[in-house]
C-alpha cells in the first residue's frame, strides 16, 4: 500500500464582533500582520450604523482587542486646535492599520470637521493598553497641512505618511486644486524623507510604493474627486520618483519589487457630477476595473491574475510572495496567492473544511498569509499556515 502525504495548510481563526465584517476589496489593505504574530483589522458595521473598528488579536488569541482611539485633534488649516473639545455626537472610527517595527500604528478618523472640511484624520500609536499621540518628527514640513495617514510601514521602523492638504474648507479645494495635492514622507523615528507630492503607501528600506492622482494634467488632492481623476502608480528609491504609469501600488519589497493594481480598488458604481469645475460637471463618471499587477525592478509590468475580470494585489514578501483578491466570472471573490509565476486560489489548495478564503491583504517571508473569509458561513480573520503534512 502506497501512503501520498499531501501538504495541508493550517489556518487559525480570529473571531470578529458580532455585527461586523472586513471589507474583501478595499483601497488600502485593511489586515496587517505583526513580525510577533499580532494581527491588526479594520473591520465595518454590517448595519446602516457605519462604524468602523480597529481590532487586534495578540499572538496566540483568537478574540480582538477592540482600539479605543483618542479625540482626533487634526483638522483642516485655521480650524486646528490640538486641545479642542469634541463636539456633541463625535465619533473616532479607524480608517487603517499598519506595523512599523514594533508599532502599530491606526490612522483615526473623526466625522467632525468644521464647516466645509469633511473627515479628519490622525495617527495614533496602539500601545499595550491603550491608544496614544503618535508624534511626526519636526522634519515633516507640509505648510499648513494636519491630515495624517499611515497605511504602511516595514520591519525596521519607516512608516508611509501621507499629509493631506485640504485647505480651510472643500470649495477652495475645487477651485485650486493642484494647490492641495498631499505631501508624501517615509518617516523613521526622529527623520524623514521628503519624496515631494503624492501618497504613499508603501515603505520598505529605500524603497517607497504609492500613486499620484492628477486632475485636468495637474496633481490632485487625494480625498476629492477621485472618481475623475487619472491615477498613475509610484515607486520611489530615496527621494528618487518614478512613475510607473496607470494603477495604484500598494506594496514593496526589499528589491523594489512593487505590486497593485492597473486602477484604483475600492471603487465601485458611477457618479453624476454637478459641483465640479465647468469641465466636469453634468457628466457621469464611472470608476476603472482594477486588475492585479506587479511592476519589476525596471518598471516592466507583469499581470498577475489576467484570466479573472476583477483582481487587486495587496502584498508581497521579501520571497517574492504576492497576496491578494480576485472576481471570477460569476462575481465570486477569491484570496490568490502568485508566486514565481503561478496564480492560486487558496480554496484550491489543501485545508481543514468550512473554510472560505475571500481577500488576502498580508503576507510574511516565512509564507504566513492573512486575510478575511468566513468559516461555516461566519466571517472570520484568517492566517494561513503552509506546510502541516497528514
Amino acid at each position: 500500500m502506497i501512503s501520498i502525504l499531501a501538504t495541508v495548510a493550517f489556518v487559525r481563526a480570529l473571531a470578529l464582533p458580532a455585527g461586523f465584517t472586513v471589507d474583501t476589496e478595499s483601497a488600502v489593505p485593511e489586515i496587517a500582520l505583526g513580525r510577533d504574530g499580532t494581527v491588526a483589522a479594520i473591520a465595518k458595521s454590517t448595519d446602516r450604523t457605519y462604524r468602523v473598528r480597529a481590532l487586534r488579536w495578540t499572538h496566540g488569541a483568537t478574540n480582538p482587542e477592540v482600539f479605543v482611539g483618542l479625540s482626533v485633534s487634526t483638522t483642516p488649516d485655521a480650524l486646528y486646535d490640538p486641545n479642542r473639545t469634541p463636539s456633541p455626537g463625535e465619533r473616532v472610527d479607524a480608517a487603517g492599520v499598519s506595523f512599523a517595527g514594533d508599532q502599530l500604528l491606526v490612522t483615526a478618523s473623526t466625522n467632525w470637521g468644521g464647516a466645509y472640511s469633511g473627515t479628519s484624520y490622525e495617527v495614533q500609536r496602539w500601545g499595550s493598553y491603550s491608544a496614544a499621540r503618535w508624534s511626526r518628527p519636526q522634519c515633516v514640513d507640509s505648510g499648513d497641512s494636519k491630515d495624517q495617514h499611515a497605511y504602511g510601514g516595514d520591519r525596521d521602523g519607516h512608516v508611509a505618511l501621507t499629509i493631506d492638504r485640504t485647505g480651510i474648507g472643500s470649495f477652495e479645494v475645487m477651485q485650486t486644486p493642484e494647490r492641495y495635492a498631499p505631501y508624501a514622507f517615509v518617516v523613521r523615528g526622529s527623520a524623514c524623507r521628503n519624496l515631494g507630492r503624492g501618497v504613499v503607501q508603501a515603505a520598505r528600506g529605500q524603497w517607497a510604493a504609492g500613486y499620484r492622482g492628477y486632475l485636468d494634467g495637474k496633481l490632485a488632492p487625494d480625498n476629492l474627486n477621485t472618481m475623475i481623476q487619472k491615477i498613475v502608480a509610484a515607486r520611489w528609491s530615496g527621494r528618487h520618483l518614478g512613475e510607473l504609469g496607470a494603477g495604484d501600488a500598494l506594496a514593496i519589497d526589499a528589491a523594489g519589487v512593487t505590486v497593485g493594481a492597473d486602477a484604483m480598488p475600492g471603487q465601485a458604481g458611477c457618479m453624476s457630477t454637478n459641483w465640479f469645475s465647468s469641465d466636469h460637471a453634468g457628466k457621469t463618471y464611472c470608476p476603472a476595473v482594477p486588475h492585479a499587477v506587479a511592476w519589476d525592478s525596471a518598471g516592466r509590468r507583469i499581470a498577475l491574475a489576467p484570466a479573472y475580470p476583477r483582481s487587486v494585489a495587496y502584498a508581497i514578501s521579501d520571497g517574492g510572495t504576492v497576496v491578494g483578491t480576485l472576481y471570477d466570472k460569476k462575481g465570486r471573490h477569491f484570496a490568490f496567492r502568485w508566486r514565481a509565476g503561478r496564480l492560486q486560489r487558496l480554496d484550491d489548495l489543501p485545508h481543514a473544511p468550512g473554510w472560505r478564503f475571500e481577500s488576502a491583504f498580508a503576507v510574511d517571508d516565512d509564507g504566513s498569509i492573512a486575510g478575511i473569509g468566513t468559516l461555516h458561513g461566519i466571517a472570520t480573520v484568517f492566517v494561513w499556515r503552509s506546510g502541516r503534512e497528514v
